[in-house]
């Protein structure tokens, strides 16, 4: 964008967040801008961003964060910002004493509303007259970036094989400055690679050994690229960006201090790969002592145009999913069927009660195209309607659900609840049920008291099958899941919590075709 008076760059960063630039091209202000829509008007709200750059995370974080506001109009290739007028505001709230909540700063009016409060306010003002000041007009400009990333897209023509089962086992040794995490969703990218996507991942040097050495730091989300050798062996390399710096980020950035990313789960569609990223978020009043002091304010989903590159090379596109904000739902795990992609879902009060919804694969970018969910009728319905939504399954949360031709079945894997040492399997026909009771497949040996590996700090959950190690001739499922602990001193001194395990579970019992 450009105006008389210089440059301003304003271009797409996370889901719903867009980075906006001016002023010197080494120094530039850097703000964080959201786009929101209030009754017919578009307004834009403007959050500084303290770069990296400045100091570290603790002097960076004692800097109050300031929102201001401006009217945004749209015409062909122009942008009309207009800011707030202070004059209104003074005569409003310091002459005619009308109810405002606000504080005095050095240079102006503070407003201290709760946020809806603010939007209650804005709505009812915002056609007052004098209540927004002067313009600044802006035209459109070309920008480089968005020109090399369609020139990016168009040069991608990797097809992607439809059989992609893999005989060899994975393995996730520290390597690499990669020194364990959890999460662990894989998905196969071609007959002989599969990535391993983690969430919170502890990451350090180049040659470090152990999580004991200088260096150590954890970021939201890192990516193996695990690779099939003869033998039944595998190679794996480790990735995330700013590797080995001050500063590593993970690989899939939210672009905001508002939320980080953890991951869901991930599939291949059309050459591309999808991942359904949760945003976590602090949790307000938190007890410092409480391992699960983060709330889940909503879901992005992540398109990788180029999934064969490195993934710190990656071309990632995020796309918000308004649907799965808190405190509605939130999606556990998806599967795929004929053109439709279908998401089990939860509700935030109750994860005991299991929900499907589904969406056409071909739409699944477009924000604007509507979910069905499955109903209490037993028929699909468009929309997300919580009230009339069929509850598949009364149990735990799903981690995985993956069909299994040899057995004509579904197969869930479910999640491990807290301090439990039960790895649970359902199965069912159809993806609309009916789903089996809980089945033990397998007990925890880290969390199960007598064995050799039990701590009674542990605790170990997610679950999940890795479908492109599946054997069918055997009926043998590969599982991951993760080990943690409440105690950071015992993370750090052993290697084998915090690190992916791999066990194999048989479907032998449920009958074959």
């Amino acid at each position: 964008m450009t105006d008389l008076d210089g440059t301003v760059s304003i271009h797409k960063s996370g889901d719903n967040f867009y980075s906006l630039q001016y002023g010197k091209e080494k120094q530039p202000a850097t703000f964080e801008a959201t786009f929101v829509k209030m009754n017919g008007a578009v307004l834009m709200d403007l959050c500084p961003v303290v770069p990296e750059s400045v100091g570290d995370n603790d002097y960076r974080n004692s800097f109050l964060k300031i929102h201001t506001v401006y009217k945004a109009e749209f015409t062909g290739n122009s942008l009309k910002l207009t800011d707030l007028n202070y004059a209104w505001f003074y005569n409003y709230a310091v002459k005619k004493k009308l109810p405002l909540a606000y504080e005095w700063t050095d240079n102006g009016i503070l407003l201290t509303l709760q946020t809806s409060e603010l939007d209650s306010f804005f709505a009812e003002q915002k056609d007052n007259k004098g209540f927004w000041g002067y313009p600044t007009n802006l035209s459109r400009k070309s920008s480089p970036i968005e020109i090399k990333k369609t020139a990016n897209e168009l040069s991608h023509g990797n097809k992607m094989p439809e059989d992609l089962s893999q005989s060899c086992m994975p393995a996730f040794p520290f390597k690499e400055g990669w020194m364990g995490g959890d999460g662990d969703v894989s998905v196969p990218i071609s007959k002989t690679q599969t990535l391993f996507i983690f969430s919170d991942t502890y990451v350090g040097n180049k040659n470090q050994q152990n999580r004991s050495e200088p260096g150590l730091k954890m970021v939201s989300n890192t990516v193996a690229v695990e690779t099939c050798l003869p033998g039944g062996k595998a190679d794996v390399h480790y990735y995330w960006n700013n590797m080995y710096s001050e500063n590593p980020q993970p690989i899939f950035k939210s672009f905001t201090n508002r939320y980080r990313y953890w991951v869901n789960s991930a599939f291949m569609y059309n050459n591309c790969l999808y991942v359904i990223l949760q945003k976590v978020a602090h949790k307000h009043g938190v007890d410092p002592d409480d391992i699960f002091g983060f709330s889940l304010p909503g879901v992005s989903l992540a398109k990788i145009t180029n999934p064969l590159a490195p993934p710190n090379q990656w071309n990632i596109e995020l796309f918000p999913l308004p649907d799965f904000a808190n405190p509605d739902m939130s999606i556990r795990c998806h599967a795929i069927q004929d053109n439709f992609i279908y998401f089990f879902v939860i509700q935030h009060e109750n994860d005991d009660y299991q929900f499907l919804v589904r969406k056409k694969l071909d739409s699944i970018e477009n924000t604007e195209a509507a979910f069905e969910y499955y109903a209490l009728d037993k028929t699909w319905k468009t929309g997300i309607m919580a009230n009339d939504m069929d509850t598949l399954i009364h149990g735990f949360r799903a981690n995985t659900v993956n069909y299994h031709a040899d057995i004509n079945k579904w197969v869930m894997v479910c999640d491990i609840k807290f301090f439990d040492n039960k790895i649970k399997i359902r199965t069912a026909p159809s993806l609309t049920g009916p789903w089996s009771e809980e089945d033990i497949v397998y007990e925890v040996p880290e969390v199960t008291p007598g064995t050799d590996s039990y701590n009674k700090k542990n605790f170990c959950y997610l679950s999940r099958e890795c479908i492109q190690n599946y054997d069918p001739k055997n009926h043998t499922m590969l599982l991951t899941y993760d080990i943690n602990n409440t105690s950071s001193t015992e993370i750090n001194a052993n290697p084998k919590i915090y690190t992916p395990k791999l066990i194999t579970v048989s479907l032998r019992k449920y009958g074959s075709r």
